[in-house]
């Protein structure tokens, strides 16, 4: 196997530097079976990489054994893409930034505040079953919308910045240090700092339920967790993401295991955990309904019901598991949707009425009724101090 090893070595560093035949410069996205030319030229031959024509060998890291002696074989890390936004052009880099995030991350709606000269890069490489992504970026306001087609967990650890998560009512704020478990067949927002770092650890569903049977939530934060083991899991993200650990390629398997069982410790026994998959899937697609029709006036409790072919006290019931109620979460999705609607200054002439009924409320008077109640503002001051 050595051998092999060191001749396929021999041949990859001995192949020149070139570029991929019919890629234009600006060009390159990564698919899960290769690659495609679609943003800034980005491409890999034989597990080397090309970077708009100039050569970039990945780093190496990985040992084997001859009888007693441990020596150093170099080959390839499993880097599946590395983007900067610098390599587009002035002017164009939100929108590809935004197209490269969909198409390796996650399905999601971003804002920024720069959008001549938005500054970020991604990093994404394999982890076993798993994916390790390296996110650094300007200001992102982010919605991302469940479209059936995401299912995975995504397990986030604030670097360097911060952000704050919304997901139907909820409110999770995370400085450098703190980490949250999101089910990406959810819908969720958030906003980060003005610069923000991410460690993005991306597990296959299916995979990760071998180890957690159940997180119970969509969305879990890192202070609700066990000290000792989250603190732990904290360590080793960053060790893994950031590469201040080396190790071989070939455990990539046993260390996305070993963060999976951090994960499963720092979770412990919760309450609201293992409800049952049938149930947990039915709220999922209640919560769906919900996001899709919640701007509807008349959008009742049976409307949802009829949608998921359930009885309406079966959907109270399911709510209730939750400690919540069909009323509650459909309050929250309007109240969070109209704060977006009014810190938005491109809709700084859209009056407080025509927001009211854009987001489902009868009139205006309803919706700074319960603005107040909850934010303790009114929406015209909320909007006087956002924009």
């Amino acid at each position: 196997m050595a051998m092999i090893l060191t001749a396929d070595v021999k041949r990859m560093r001995s192949s020149p530097a070139r570029r991929i035949s019919g890629a234009p410069a600006y060009g390159g996205s990564l698919g899960r079976d290769g690659w495609q030319q679609t943003g800034p030229a980005v491409h890999k031959i034989r597990g080397e990489t090309c970077t708009r024509g100039r050569f970039r060998p990945m780093a190496p890291s990985c040992y084997s054994f001859s009888g007693r002696n441990r020596e150093k074989r170099e080959y390839p890390v499993q880097e599946l893409l590395h983007v900067n936004t610098a390599d587009a052009p002035i002017g164009q880099r939100c929108s590809f930034w935004t197209g490269q995030v969909a198409a390796h991350l996650s399905n999601m709606r971003i804002d920024v505040r720069r959008k001549l000269d938005f500054n970020a890069s991604i990093s994404i490489r394999s982890l076993g079953p798993a994916r390790i992504a390296l996110v650094d970026a300007d200001f992102q306001a982010i919605s991302h919308r469940a479209d059936g087609n995401e299912n995975r967990f995504h397990l986030n650890l604030v670097h360097e910045g911060g952000m704050v998560l919304h997901r139907f009512g909820e409110r999770i704020e995370l400085s450098a240090g703190d980490w949250c478990l999101i089910d990406e067949r959810e819908s969720y927002d958030f906003t980060t700092s003005e610069r923000c770092s991410c460690i993005v650890m991306q597990m296959p569903v299916p995979w990760a339920k071998r180890i957690i049977p159940d997180p119970g939530k969509p969305l879990i934060a890192s202070s609700t967790c066990e000290n000792h083991w989250k603190t732990a899991l904290s360590h080793g993200l960053l060790a893994v993401g950031t590469r201040e650990i080396r190790y071989n390629a070939v455990e990539d398997g046993m260390v996305a295991e070993q963060l999976a069982n951090l994960l499963s410790l720092a979770l412990g026994p919760r309450s609201d955990m293992v409800i049952g998959r049938h149930k947990t899937a039915l709220l999922r697609s209640l919560r769906q309904v919900m996001s899709e029709r919640f701007t509807e006036n008349s959008l009742t409790a049976r409307d949802v019901a009829a949608a998921n072919r359930i009885s309406l006290r079966y959907l109270h019931q399911l709510f209730a598991t939750q400690n919540t109620s069909f009323g509650q979460q459909l309050l929250a999705l309007r109240l969070h949707r109209a704060e977006q609607m009014l810190a938005d200054r491109r809709l700084a002439k859209v009056s407080i009425s025509e927001i009211a009924h854009a987001v489902g409320f009868a009139d205006s008077a309803t919706l700074t009724r319960h603005f107040r109640l909850h934010l303790g503002l009114t929406p015209r001051d909320y909007r006087k101090s956002r924009v």
